[in-house]
Parts: structure tokens; sequence; C-alpha cells
């Protein structure tokens, strides 16, 4: 069950801190000139210990690599290499747009939310409810009402691995780990639909209208329209690996997925027998994927732990648009639609959470909190706030983005424009 923390001034949270760091991702070397000097220098990881604080650590860091930079430099070196130069995270915005707050507005505990790549086990609805997959169980908490309320549960030892809200219905569609997808009806209580046409872990779904897309371990992507008998309308098998992420177009007529082989896959409605284009320059698996909503024709996608990597694909022709490190495993994002900006979360090694500026790709907010993984992310329908998750067990509430109505040139309004969306 989800339960709100109290997120008062005054009150401090315990947080958990791993026994080591593990920095195989990257290695951080320092040149200095008194090499000397360096071995009376504590170890990192030490430090991290006796600090016994991510905050204190972080601040450590950037007193140890980031000061006297005439003395010593900082390298960030993939495991391959790359052609791109890394992004260099800093405390500070070095041209902030506006005042982004740097803690969240709420917390909710979130007991059995699993530290699993991938699942996808958080969604944010067009009517304000938030779906949650804990253990075996689905849970909404309503976030005009406050009030959590179980969905369904399912028998153990079988998990949940996906939710999905319909952007045009009270329905939300629900994976587990043996690859069957049930489709609910929270108006209703109770399940419409259960396909079992998976026989492996169902990680992603994503919603084209009434059509329900799957994507699971046996590397099948399959498309079902829960108005018939059918089931399922269109297979996709493209990847060689479990598929981690799936994504519609704003415009529905693409289909971008990105698999565990490292590859991301434009699927074209219009062509469902063969693959629109096969992008492989990541170099680790690609679970986010964010379509912009300003740009339908530019896709953004990011990279695992030995990747890290955010690039911008031009489905229009094709091409690689641009490609920033940003130094830590990429788990999700999303694309504003208030603004031209871009949040990401992050896992392995920093668990941060990053807004970035377009088109100039320009990070205008670094954001910590959780201490794992920040593997779940979504975005409010009034395009304001987004909720994080981690398998730290908490759900993280964080307004990031202006009100639509001080962005009138964007074209892409939230469905929800005359209900009073404000979290507290």
């Amino acid at each position: 069950m989800l339960r709100q923390r109290s997120t008062s001034k005054g009150k401090h949270f315990d947080r958990l801190v791993p026994e080591k760091v593990n920095l195989s991702d990257y290695q951080i070397h320092m040149v200095e000139d008194q090499k000397n000097e360096s071995l009376k220098e504590l170890d990192l990881n030490e430090q991290l210990r006796v600090e016994n604080c991510q905050a204190k650590y972080n601040s450590l860091l950037k007193q140890k690599l980031m000061e006297n930079k005439s003395q010593s430099s900082l390298f960030v070196y993939q495991r391959q290499p790359s052609k791109y130069k890394p992004y260099i995270f800093e405390n500070e915005c070095p041209s902030p747009v506006r005042k982004i707050a740097k803690t969240p507005y709420k917390i909710l505990d979130a007991p059995k939310l699993k530290d699993d790549f991938y699942n996808q086990l958080i969604d944010w609805s067009m009517s304000n409810q938030i779906g949650v997959g804990l253990g075996n169980s689905v849970y909404t908490w309503n976030a005009i009402t406050n009030e959590t309320t179980q969905l369904l549960e399912i028998e153990a030892p079988v998990c949940i691995s996906s939710v999905k809200w319909c952007d045009r219905s009270e329905i939300i569609a629900i994976g587990d780990d043996t690859g069957s997808v049930r489709i609910y009806d929270i108006v209703k209580a109770k399940i419409l639909k259960t396909y079992e046409n998976h026989n492996l872990r169902v990680g992603c779904l994503d919603w084209n209208g009434f059509n329900i897309t799957s994507g699971s371990r046996d590397k099948n992507i399959l498309f079902q329209d829960i108005r018939t008998n059918n089931d399922y309308e269109l297979q996709f098998q493209s990847h060689k690996q479990e598929v981690c992420g799936l994504q519609w177009s704003p415009n529905e007529q693409f289909l971008a997925s990105g698999g565990n082989d490292n590859n991301v896959m434009i699927q074209s409605i219009k062509m469902p027998n063969q693959s629109m284009y096969v992008f492989k320059e990541h170099v680790a698996a690609v679970k986010a994927l964010a379509w912009s909503p300003h740009q339908t024709n530019i896709l953004c996608s990011g990279g695992g732990t030995t990747d890290k990597c955010l690039k911008f694909w031009n489905i229009s022709n094709g091409q690689l648009q641009n490609s920033v490190d940003t130094g830590s495993q990429i788990c999700n994002m999303k694309w504003s639609t208030n603004t031209n900006e871009l949040v990401t979360s992050h896992g392995y090694s920093l668990n941060q959470v990053a807004v970035w500026k377009m088109p100039k790709i320009e990070r205008i907010a670094t954001l910590y909190g959780h201490t794992f993984r920040v593997l779940y992310l979504s975005l409010s329908p009034d395009g304001e706030n987004i909720v994080t998750g981690s398998g730290d067990e908490t759900l993280r509430f964080w307004k990031l983005f202006p009100s639509k109505n001080k962005n009138s040139n964007f074209v892409n309004q939230s469905k929800l424009d005359s209900i009073r969306l404000d979290i507290r």
C-alpha cells in the first residue's frame, strides 16, 4: 500500500548508502602535479562510508575533482570509445532559465516496488490517478483526493511487470512476468480481457487509441485491439533480445521500440512486415524513449549502463541529429508538453533526475533524493509535475515545468484544461 511521508521542514529521512560505490561503468582519473600528495587523500568510497550521506558525497566529489582545475583534470571514459564529448554534471546550472525546486514536494512509501530495469511499474493517468505495480498487486493513488485503492491482486508468485493507462478511457493495461496482459476497467471494477500471447515477462506497454501494444522478454511486440476478439492484430519480430521500451509517436503512425540488443527500431503502422529504421549506435540496452510533442519527427532514446547517451533521431531521414553523454545509466525520460524541455531519470551510478533545455540540450537542473536507481518516471496530465519511483520503495513528486497558460505558443495542451490539478 502507498503511504505518505511527511516532508515538513526540519525532518530528515535515513538514506541507504551502499557499502561500495560501483565505478566500473566509468573511470575517474586525477592528474596532479604533486603525486605524493595523492597518497594522503582519503579514498572517495571510504569518504562515502564515513559521511553516510549522498549529498555530502556529491559535495566531496566536486571538491576533489572540480576545484583547482589548473592542478587536476577530470576525464570520463566509456567502456567503448565514443566520438561524442562527455557531458559533465555540475552542482549548479551555468545558465538557469527559472528556479526549479531541488527537493520533492511529496513522498509516498511504496513497499515492494521492484528495483528492476526491465519493468514499467508507474503511470499517471489523464484523470489524475497514479497506477503502481507493487509485488503481485496494482494500486492507484488519486492525486486529487489522496486516496489509495487496490485494483487487483494476482496469485503469487506471479508479479506485476508493467502498467499503462489508456488516455481515452478509464482503462489500465497490466502486464505480468508470465507474459499475460490484463485490461482492467476501473469504473466497472473488473478485468475486461486477458491476453496470454507472450510466453515471457511483459516489461513495457503503450496504447495507440484502443489498441494496446506489449513488448516482452520473448522478443516479440504484439498489437492488440481490445474491441475485437482477436488474439492480436499485428506482430513485430525485429529485436534479437528482450524488448525494454515502447513509445508511439504523437500522430500514432510510428512505433519506437528499444531492446536489450542495444537497438532502437522504428515501425510504421503502414508497413507492419518490416522495420522502417534500425538504429544501432547505442552500446547498451535501450529502455528510455520519448517523442518530441513539438517536433513530431524527433525521437530521443537513452542508453543503459555502458552507454549513458541521449541520442536524438530524425525519422524523416533516419539520421542521428545529436548525442550527449550524461555520465550515468538512463532509465527513463519524458518530454514536457508545456515547454521544449526533457526530463531524464538515471541509475548507476548517480541516481539522479535531470532537466534538459532544448534544442541546445543544456542541463538546467539536477535533482537528488532517491537512494536507488530512478527507474520509473511519469508526467502529470497538466504537464507541470513528475512522479519518480525507485527500488528505495518510495514515490517522489517534483514540480518541474511552468503551467501551460504561460506557454500558449505550444499547441499540445493537456486534456484537463478545466480541472484543478494542484497536488499538495
